[in-house]
């Protein structure tokens, strides 16, 4: 048979479909320890099904929140380095949907490759079900897609999609005024915003001994919603924003008002050495450096001032830090007082 003659298969081409199906026969294994009694049909099925029988909400309205975890992924994939990248994507989702003030309900994960490899992707799924147990999530479905030509070799991304519920009357921001208090929860690091920058700067030191730092740059964003859930909190708190790509700079002014901005005391909290390293590095302006990375502030809850006492005290109760770090003020500017803490 000559070759112009021979047969190419689908494996040939370089997608794998035996190995594939591997690949999802042991999900189960992994996923089924998030599941819920809410969750009706399990991994396997052409869709998942959850019941919303069991939430008690007068006016129930869907969530939805959509993200991935940008080029941090490179890093971990250079690093081999699984351990914290399904966190990141967990709770670049979860983060989000909490700043309705809804109660997240379930995810799904899209993982594409260029090349399916079984142990290590494997590594990847069981790191977004320990997210998601974190979390209080099902991981009730997903997607796995082997795309060489797309991907170069040892190449993969992540995307992931979440689902929660509240109530069309109770859900965030609610009524912000004037003298309202902003307190900022740390975050880990940069999260999973701006490493497209940082990767360039680990380029630059190359020859440096960098793989301490690089494991710290690694660590694993912050999930907040339990501090979201804690009933006292949530029924204090008039808005939550999550600090992601923008920095406080263009997420914080996404839950006020046309008339309404914020002081910000930026010498009230330490910058994570990761984020000091990388502002550093980079030689950032401060308003640069505000809009590139959360400068480590992860999470923002805004309160009445009257009820800042209570505040203060319930999030000591379930072991949160949070800073006080400014105010809302009339305009529409945010307006920033001090330096960043980054010596």
């Amino acid at each position: 048979m000559t070759e112009k003659n021979k047969s190419i298969t689908y494996k040939d081409s370089g997608v794998d479909i035996h190995a594939g199906n591997e690949f999802v026969k042991n999900l189960p294994s992994i996923v089924n320890s998030t599941f819920d009694k809410n969750v009706i049909n399990g991994i396997g099925d052409f869709a998942a099904l959850y019941s919303l029988e069991n939430e008690q909400i007068s006016n129930p309205v869907l969530v939805s929140a959509c993200d991935g975890v940008g080029t941090k992924i490179k890093l971990a994939s250079d690093m081999k380095n699984y351990s914290g990248i399904g966190q990141d994507l967990v709770a670049m989702n979860i983060n989000d949907l909490i700043c309705t003030g809804a109660k997240p309900l379930f995810f799904l994960d899209y993982l594409s490759m260029s090349k399916l490899n079984v142990s290590e992707h494997s590594k990847v799924i069981e790191s977004i079900a320990s997210a998601c147990i974190k979390a209080k999530v099902s991981l009730i479905g997903g997607e796995t897609a082997e795309m060489p030509g797309i991907y170069s070799k040892n190449d993969f991304d992540l995307a992931g999609f979440a689902v929660g519920i509240v109530d069309r009357f109770k859900k965030l921001p609610k009524e912000i005024q004037p003298g309202d208090l902003i307190y900022g929860l740390p975050s880990s690091g940069p999260h999973s915003n701006g490493f497209t920058l940082i990767r360039k700067l680990l380029k630059q030191e190359a020859k440096a001994d960098l793989v301490g730092l690089k494991n710290s740059l690694l660590s694993p964003t912050r999930l907040y919603s339990d501090f979201s859930q804690d009933l006292v909190i949530s029924n204090i708190s008039l808005g939550f924003a999550h600090i992601t790509g923008g920095g406080i700079l263009d997420n914080l002014p996404r839950i006020l008002k046309n008339d309404l901005t914020a002081k910000i005391h930026l010498h009230s909290w330490k910058v994570p050495h990761s984020l000091r390293w990388a502002i550093k590095s980079a030689r950032l302006t401060q308003n640069e450096a505000l809009q590139t990375f959360n400068c480590g502030i992860g999470f923002i809850a805004i309160i009445p001032r009257n009820k800042s006492r209570d505040f203060e005290m319930q999030s000591k109760k379930i072991n949160e830090q949070v800073i006080r770090i400014g105010e809302i003020i009339h305009g529409t500017q945010l307006k920033f007082e001090g330096s960043l803490n980054i010596d």
